[in-house]
């Protein structure tokens, strides 16, 4: 095992990005919902909780390696995907997997996420516009 101290920090350029890690804590987070499924609906409704949350972290990877467009693209897919969690979360919480905190905590950390994606969109569109300026 490397040390803490010595191990290589964003080798991978998505690292960098704080999105990609609260992305990340996210999936995590629903990932522990899975401990408290008790039938096999909630299982299924869980797994895909799970996957809409992690496709939120795999749109920012696939995107940090291509152009500003291309990036932005992913970045859509990946608001698409918060939105399908927005809806998962409202299941979950209709089939008692999660309570009442719970649902809003999911909820604002989707917010977050939103707006965090949305920022970085933005941030984009802004660079592209002072490098390229309409004539």
């Amino acid at each position: 095992m490397i040390p803490e101290n010595t191990k290589p920090t964003n080798f991978f350029k998505f690292e960098g990005l704080r999105i990609y890690h609260k992305s990340v804590d996210f999936t995590n987070a629903i990932l522990t919902l899975c401990n408290t499924c008790q039938t096999a609906v909630q299982k299924v409704l869980i797994n895909q909780f799970v996957n809409e949350a992690g496709q939120i972290s795999s749109n920012i990877i696939d995107g940090s390696s291509l152009s500003k467009v291309e990036f932005t693209d992913c970045l859509q897919r990946a608001k698409s995907n918060i939105g399908r969690c927005v809806m998962l979360c409202t299941l979950a919480s209709k089939q008692h997997l999660i309570d009442e905190t719970q649902e809003t905590d999911i909820r604002n950390e989707l917010m977050e996420l939103t707006k965090m994606i949305g920022a970085l969109i933005i941030s984009f569109q802004k660079h592209d516009s002072v490098n390229n300026p309409e004539v």
